[in-house]
Formats: C-alpha cells, sequence, structure tokens
C-alpha cells in the first residue's frame, strides 16, 4: 500500500461477512461498510464512492442491476468481484448493468488497488465539471464530451480498434485537430494503427521509434508538445513538410505500466494548440490507455478461461483414457476411503467379485471375503494410511467360489478433489508363477540336499568365476562363505604349478563325458596345501553352460605317505649315526689329545715367548679346543636320532655359555648385524653346558643367516638374559625377513629347513628342541615376516639354587 492515499469510503455486497477482501480493504485505509445482500445495501449506499459486490456469473450480473445506484449523483462506481467458475463471465449483463469494471477471483491485492484508484479518479474526473469556474464554458464542454467519450467506450465493449478510432475522432474534435493518428510500438518501430482528418493516408505507416517524435514520446513516456515544428530539432522537419504538419500533440499510451503506443493530432498551422489541448489529449489518451488495458486484461481472461476449458476437456479425456485403460488392464484396482468403503473398482476386480463395478461403490471387505481375509487387509489399509508410505505384499484371497489366488498388492494413499484421504490399491494375479515357484523349489531342495550331503567338495563356475561351493567345498578351502571367494577363478585356488593340469580337466564340453582325474593341490585361506583328485563335467547350471567340479581331498593319505617315506629315512639315518659318530670319534680324540699336549707345552713355553704371543696362543688353542668339543657334541646329538644317550647335568653359569657361543659365531656376525647384549645377572642352572652351548650356536648362527650380509649398520643381533618367576629366559631376537604363518609350527619338525637346498639339513632346530626340552625347559619362536624373528628358551631355577653365579664366573657384557 503506497505511503499516501485519499480517504474513500465503500461498500462491499458479499454474502460472507468473514470476506478477505473486506479485510483487505480496511488494511488500505479505506473506509469499509458490508451487506450480505442487495436489499441491504441500499440504506448504506449514501455517501460512498464505490460499490464492490462479490458473486457468481449471471447471478452477480442480476443483482448488480438491481442497485439503485442510477439515480444518485455523483454516481458510485460499480466494480464486480466474480468467483471462478466452470460459467463464462457474462460480459453482456454486466454491461447491461451499468457495471465499471470486474475482477476475476482470486487475484492479487496489486489488481484490485489498481482498479479501485482508476475508478476512483475517472469518477472524479466526470465530478470535475460543475466544480468549474462557470465562466469557463469550453471546459464545461470539454469534460462533458470527455464524459460522454467514456460512456461510449463502455457501449464499445472490449473491441479495441473500434475503440480506438472512437478515442482518435473524439480527440482531433474536441483539440479542433486537422489530423490525429493511434500509432503502437512494435520492436524498433511504430505503425500508425488508426488515422483520421489529414493523418489518413497514413494508416499502417511504419517509422523507427528513434526517428520521429512520436516514437521519442513512446521511448520517453512523455507528453510532447511542438508549437512549430519549423523551430522544434525534436521533430524530423522533412517529414512534417511531407505531412503538412506545424503543430502536433503526442500523449503516449500506457497499458499495465508500460507505455505500448501514443496518440498524437495534428495542425497545418503553427501555435494551433494551447495548454488546454494537451491536457485534453492526455485524458484522452488515459482514457484509451485504460480501455487498451481493459482490453488486455479481457484477453488474457479470455485466454485463462479458453486454456481452462481446453484443460477441462483434456481431463475429461485423460480422464476416459485412465478408466478405458483400467479397464481392459489385467489387474483389480480398486480405491477404499478411510472406513475402508470402496468409492471405485475397475471391472475385472468387480468381475473377480462376480459383481459389477457400481453395486461395489461403498462395500467394504467384510461384505466379500471370509473374516481373517478381511481383517488382514484391514490392516494394511490403515497401516498405509497411518505411515503414508506405499506398501507392497503378496495375498492369499479367495474368489466368491472359494478357490484361492495369489495377489501381489501394491497399496498407496491419494487424496480426492476434496482433500479426503483414500487407499489406492493394484493387485496382480501371480497363482501360476506361486505353483510353478513351489514345484521348482521343491526339486532344487532336492537337489541342494543331495549336493550339501556329498563327502566331496563340489564346485560350479562359468567363464572363470565361481557359482557355487557345497559345504565340504567350504571346508576343504578353510572358507566361510562364497561371498568371500567373489570375483575369483577356481584355478586360483589351485597351486600355481598344477594350474596347467587342472586347466585341462576344467576344459571340455556339455557333449563330452567326466575328464580324467588328476591329482592338484589346492591352496587354502591360511596358506595350507590341500591335494585333492580333481574331475570336472560340462553341464547346464542355472540354464546357462557351466563347469561342475568335484575334488576328493587326499591330503591325509598323502600325508601318511610322507610320513612313512621319513620314517623310512629317519631309520635309515639312525641305522648309519653310530657308525658316522665312531669314525668322527676316533681322529677327533687324537685332536682333542693333541691340544691337550699343545696347552701343555704352551706353559712350558711361557719362560722363551713374549706374554702376548704366549696368550694369543692360549687363546687359540683354547677356541680350536672348544670347536673340537663341539663336533664330539654334534656328532653326539646325532647319534640321538637314534637312541637315548643320557648326559651327567650339573649347575651351568648361562652367561659364560652365552659369551662363549658368541665367541664362536663373532667372525659370521661381523659382516651381517650388530650384536647387542642385555644380561641381567642370573642363578645357576642345571644343564649340560655343551648341549646349551650348542643350542645358542645354532641359534645365533640362524640369527645371522636370517639377516642380509654387507649391512652391519642396518642390521642387529640382540641377545637377551634375565630371570622371571622362577625361570631363567634366553631371547636371540635378530631383524631379518622372518618366518611365515604357515611355517612357524613346522619349524621343529626334524628335516624341516627353509633355507636353499644344501645349505640346511633341517636338523638343528629339531635337535635344539630335544636339548632344551630333555633339560627340563621349552623353546618357542615369535615372528613376523619383515621384522624378524625372537627364539626364546626357559629353564627351570633349581629350588636348591640361591643367587647369582660368583663374580669369578661372570663375564663381562
Amino acid at each position: 500500500m503506497p505511503a499516501h492515499r485519499e480517504h474513500m469510503e465503500l461498500l462491499l455486497v458479499s454474502p460472507h461477512p468473514g470476506c478477505s477482501v473486506g479485510q483487505l480493504l480496511s488494511d488500505w485505509g479505506y473506509g469499509v461498510r458490508h451487506a450480505t445482500s442487495v436489499e441491504q445495501a441500499d440504506p448504506r449506499l449514501q455517501g460512498v464512492e464505490g460499490v464492490l459486490v462479490v458473486g457468481t456469473g449471471l447471478a452477480l450480473a442480476e443483482e448488480m442491476a438491481r442497485l439503485r445506484t442510477s439515480e444518485m449523483r455523483p454516481r458510485p462506481f460499480l466494480l464486480a468481484l466474480v468467483t471462478a467458475s466452470a460459467e463464462q463471465v457474462p460480459l453482456d449483463a454486466l454491461l447491461a448493468a451499468a457495471v465499471d469494471d470486474f475482477l476475476l477471483m482470486p487475484f492479487e491485492p496489486a489488481q484490485l488497488q489498481t482498479r479501485l484508484e482508476w475508478l476512483a479518479r475517472r469518477r472524479r474526473i466526470g465530478m470535475q465539471a460543475p466544480l468549474e469556474d462557470p465562466h469557463s464554458r469550453d471546459v464545461h464542454d470539454r469534460l462533458s464530451a470527455i464524459i460522454q467519450t467514456q460512456t461510449e467506450i463502455a457501449n464499445a465493449g472490449l473491441e479495441l480498434e473500434k475503440v480506438m478510432s472512437l478515442i482518435a475522432e473524439r480527440a482531433m474534435r474536441l483539440c479542433g485537430a486537422s489530423g490525429t493518428a493511434v500509432a503502437l510500438a512494435e520492436g524498433d518501430e511504430l505503425v500508425y494503427q488508426v488515422t483520421h482528418g489529414n493523418s489518413m493516408p497514413h494508416r499502417g505507416f511504419r517509422l523507427k521509434l528513434a526517428q520521429s517524435i512520436t516514437g521519442m514520446s513512446i521511448l520517453r513516456g512523455e507528453v510532447l508538445h511542438t508549437r512549430d515544428t519549423e523551430n522544434d530539432p525534436r521533430v524530423n522537419v522533412s517529414a512534417t513538410r511531407t505531412t503538412g504538419i506545424r503543430s502536433m500533440i503526442i500523449v503516449p499510451l500506457r497499458r499495465v505500466g508500460s507505455t505500448v503506443g501514443a496518440i498524437n493530432v495534428s495542425y497545418p498551422e503553427p501555435n494551433a494548440y494551447d495548454d488546454l489541448d494537451v491536457r485534453t489529449l492526455e485524458m484522452m489518451g488515459r482514457l484509451l490507455g485504460a480501455a487498451m488495458s481493459n482490453a488486455a486484461e479481457f484477453e488474457a481472461k479470455q485466454s485463462l478461461v479458453d486454456e481452462l476449458a481446453a484443460t477441462l476437456a483434456a481431463l475429461q479425456q485423460s480422464q476416459d483414457l485412465f478408466h478405458s485403460f483400467m479397464n481392459h488392464s489385467p489387474v483389480l484396482a480398486y480405491m477404499k476411503d478411510e472406513e475402508g468403503r470402496r468409492v471405485w473398482v475397475n471391472e475385472p476386480c468387480a468381475r473377480f467379485y462376480q459383481r459389477d463395478a457400481e453395486s461395489m461403490r461403498g462395500m467394504e471387505d467384510s461384505e466379500l471375503l471370509p473374516p481373517t481375509a478381511a481383517a488382514r487387509l484391514k490392516r494394511e489399509d490403515q497401516t498405509v494410511l497411518t505411515s503414508g508410505q506405499p506398501l507392497q505384499s503378496e495375498q492369499v484371497v479367495p474368489s466368491p467360489d472359494g478357490t484361492q489366488y495369489h495377489w501381489l498388492s501394491h497399496k498407496f494413499t491419494l487424496r480426492d478433489a476434496n482433500g479426503r484421504r483414500l487407499v489406492g490399491g493394484v493387485s496382480i494375479d501371480i497363482t501360476a508363477r506361486k505353483h510353478a515357484e513351489k514345484a521348482l523349489r521343491r526339486s532344487e531342495e532336492s537337489f541342494r540336499a543331495l549336493i550339501e550331503g556329498l563327502p566331496e567338495a563340489i564346485f560350479a563356475h562359468r567363464e572363470g568365476n565361481l557359482l557355487y561351493i557345497n559345504p565340504a567345498g567350504l571346508s576343504f578351502l578353510d572358507q566361510r562363505s562364497l561371498e568371500e571367494l567373489s570375483g575369483r577363478s577356481l584355478l586360483e585356488l589351485i597351486h600355481p604349478d598344477d594350474r596347467g593340469a587342472a586347466a585341462n580337466v576344467l576344459e571340455g564340453s556339455l557333449e563330452q563325458g567326466p575328464a580324467t582325474i588328476r591329482e592338484v593341490r589346492f591352496l587354502r585361506t591360511g596358506g595350507q596345501v590341500m591335494t585333492a583328485e580333481l574331475s570336472a563335467m560340462r553341464l547346464l547350471f542355472d540354464g546357462e553352460p557351466a563347469t561342475v567340479v568335484s575334488a576328493r581331498n587326499i591330503t591325509e593319505r598323502k600325508q601318511m605317505q610322507a610320513r612313512l617315506l621319513l620314517a623310512d629315512r629317519l631309520a635309515s639315518v639312525g641305522t648309519l649315526a653310530a657308525g658316522v659318530a665312531h669314525e668322527i670319534n676316533n681322529p677327533l680324540a687324537f685332536v682333542l689329545s693333541n691340544l691337550g699336549f699343545l696347552e701343555e707345552e704352551c706353559q712350558l713355553l711361557g719362560d722363551l715367548l713374549p706374554e702376548d704371543r704366549l696368550a694369543e696362543l692360549e687363546d687359540v688353542l683354547r677356541e680350536t679346543k672348544q670347536g673340537a668339543e663341539r663336533v664330539r657334541h654334534i656328532v653326539r646329538d646325532l647319534r640321538t636320532l637314534s637312541r637315548d644317550e643320557g648326559e651327567q647335568l650339573s649347575d651351568v653359569d648361562v652367561r659364560a655359555v652365552i659369551e662363549s657361543s658368541l665367541g664362536l659365531v663373532r667372525n659370521e656376525l661381523r659382516h651381517r648385524a650388530r650384536l647387542v647384549k642385555d644380561f641381567e645377572p642370573v642363578p645357576l642352572v642345571r644343564a649340560s653346558e655343551g648341549r646349551l652351548g650348542q643350542v645358542l650356536l645354532n641359534l645365533l648362527i640362524n640369527a645371522a643367516q636370517a639377516v642380509p650380509d654387507g649391512l652391519p649398520g642396518e642390521n642387529e643381533v640382540r641377545v637377551r638374559l634375565r630371570a622371571i618367576a622362577g625361570r631363567v629366559v634366553i631371547e636371540v631376537q635378530d631383524t631379518g625377513c622372518g618366518i611365515a604363518p604357515e611355517l612357524r609350527d613346522r619349524i621343529f619338525d626334524p628335516f624341516f629347513t627353509t633355507k636353499p637346498v644344501g645349505t640346511g639339513t633341517g636338523l638343528g632346530l629339531s635337535i635344539c628342541h630335544g636339548i632344551v626340552t630333555g633339560m627340563g625347559g621349552d623353546i618357542t619362536v615369535e615372528s613376523e615376516v619383515g621384522r624378524g624373528s625372537t627364539f626364546r628358551i626357559t629353564l627351570p631355577i633349581p629350588r636348591a639354587s640361591s643367587g647369582t653365579p660368583g663374580p669369578g664366573n661372570a663375564l663381562p657384557a
């Protein structure tokens, strides 16, 4: 609402006392009187400037014709507010009732506001004539003529061409012009649509807007008055000379807020027009602009009415098409209200219940179905209404003759034109499909029970992808489900060395029988190798060619064969061990005896040799003797493979044994890793010093060989000694390659080795395990691939042991 508006008293006639129009008028600051009928309106007409009547169609026009406004002076304007309906607006009846204007409801508030202001201004212009100076007869005559013109415009209706011609002719007469024209803008041109007088030859003439004074008025939206075209720089003199014009007034025409054209009057003499002529033409221009706005609005309304009629026709056609489609569809379709009463069914639904569609209107499920089925459908309907979400379900619904039908139903919510909630549904007969599924399911269950009950592993694959594995196959591969093998080929589960042979078995065609049985090795999840007898055949699986493979696990049989071979090998080694030990011990006895003799001779030569030389010889002889002793123990350990050989246990200083073993492997470690010693004081243990030294020597050599040669700064071998909870713990830790998880459980088995052929015998750790457990201890390993291994020896501390060894026996760390 604008900041300033003159007060205006209005009468609103509406059968609804709480009409929103009245509130809108009050909010704008107008004085509003209310009446619910024409009879109530007549006493309230005195002093009002306008009457607004709300109604529908022809009845509205008849009501407005009964208003006694024609007898009032000045007469209030009449505005009809026509409510929307399928009935066309009775324009002729409204004109006959002297209605000044009308609006279709609903409308934008700005539309009503513009109408009221325009009607009020037009009414006041008609009232000015009696108030003017009585001596200004010409003004009075012009106002009377303009008012008369307004009446004639109303009688002319909405024929824009006729209205433009009427106003142009009347403007020429009132202004005393020799010619008049109405030009409308089309793009960047203006076109003379209506001409009178000496402008008549220019009808249909086109000019560029920017090249004429009329176009300038349209572009600027200003009234232009040229008293003499010869002296006005705004005028195209050559054009006015051609047409013989010396005086002109141009008034722009506005329609719905925009300039759409102009009306002009012309005269062949200069200074032909005064300000009164300018104002007269302005008023005529406003009348024409209002008439053009009304015509445009009428055209828009008529277009809206036509569009509405076309929409209704299309809707009817769509509805007819919908009914035809639904009645010829095999599905059962229906709509129910919130109480479960049917409001619509298609013909297939009516035929199923052996009724006609019209008779089923208002019927509930309880009238058509057994109580149990009706209650179930009622619960589903309430679920859809409560949640507002679609529901799909399978139902068994009997027909009236008792035949059971299976239906796939889809239910949803919708609203009718009154906003009432409905449940819509469609049901498809799936009875034949359910019977086929049941038969197929029985067949599949029998087949599955047979395959899943077999003790052999069964695989089905197509184009390299596994399709099915029975429980025996999952157990065989150490898998929990087929999903864990998704995207993998059966050949990927077979040992790389055996894939060529397996591929020959898996190839074949539907015409060929079972392929030749082959032994192949499978790889389980944990890396274990399983041996199986493999056979395959091609057949149809799920309707397409596939390969079905049968695998019989013969791993235990192969392992038993390997154990028998190993037992035979161990028996042969045991038979040879005693002889080999005897052959080595004889020359070894001479070596040890001679080493003892050399030690005694070195002591006698103590006075003849320098002290440092003598000490060096003694160290060499002592280490050589220790090495020979170690050979003797190794030979003795080899003999243990064939028979038990007891050895006297004594109190042993573990730290001294470690230092001695480190001395023997110092050269091996020097080029591979740095040695870190972490010793804590520990008590003596009951053990064989030589055997314990053999165990530590073996572990230290393995640790050295586990790290790469030539990188001592990057690798480490750590030896740790400590006492924990009544036991002495020795740890040999390296930063080498580590041991794979699948190999850790086998490293203490005889003849098992991870070293290259020719490098290890596979006896070292097995003998170590036997020595440590023979002394009442335990040996374990912790390892991580790529980060190294830790071998841990634990030996019991005798109960009589009271503490750590004496200082004289301890070796420096």
